[in-house]
């Protein structure tokens, strides 16, 4: 009971390691630099390159952790906000945000900002499809009353000639009734005046 009593202060009150000076880089280092010093500490501090050193476990945990840690621009700013004003606990230092499968992603924007960069892209596309689709439609449109109006200006072309043939035709025809009826006039008054 006192051996278990005793390991659990040792894990509680577990001095906290400067994440900068385990990983051999400098606060202000880049996350580039970061991560390669990482790769490169890793290998030589994962427990299988010695199993024989069993100290090599803490260590590679502890490597892990500092790299989560400065690896992400959030907990890194916290990290650093808590070394400049260092607090009295001994407790090491927690992020707000612990997810350990985050260390192997690759450094890349935030995710909110590709979703919206997404949906802009998504928004630009519906619109671009959406005002081609517009402008063809337009064009069939135009096309259709453009057939209905020539169909129409034909129609009506033919009826005006129809009219203006008939015109001739009954002008003609009116035209020399009317000189029949003025030879009959003609004629009708010489008849008299004899």
């Amino acid at each position: 009971m006192e051996w278990q009593y005793k390991t659990f202060i040792v894990s509680y009150c577990r001095v906290a390691v400067n994440y900068y000076n385990l990983l051999g880089v400098k606060p202000d280092a880049s996350l580039e630099q970061i991560k390669n010093a990482f790769f490169d500490k890793s290998k030589k501090m994962h427990p299988d390159s010695d199993p024989s050193n069993p100290g090599l476990h803490g260590q590679f945990v502890d490597l892990n952790e500092a790299y989560r840690v400065l690896s992400k621009e959030v907990s890194r700013r916290e990290y650093d906000l808590r070394l400049q004003h260092p607090f009295t606990g001994g407790q090491a230092f927690r992020p707000t945000s612990t997810q350990p499968q985050d260390q192997f992603k690759p450094c890349q924007p935030d995710e909110w900002r590709r979703k919206m960069n997404f949906r802009i892209i998504s928004y630009c596309m519906l619109i671009m499809v959406l005002s081609i689709s517009a402008h063809i439609l337009f064009r069939q449109l135009e096309s259709v009353h453009n057939n209905f109006t020539d169909e129409k200006n034909r129609a009506i072309k033919q009826i005006y000639n129809e009219g203006k043939v008939c015109e001739r035709m009954n002008g003609f025809k009116k035209q020399t009734e009317i000189l029949r009826q003025e030879k009959y006039k003609i004629a009708c008054n010489n008849g008299e005046n004899k």
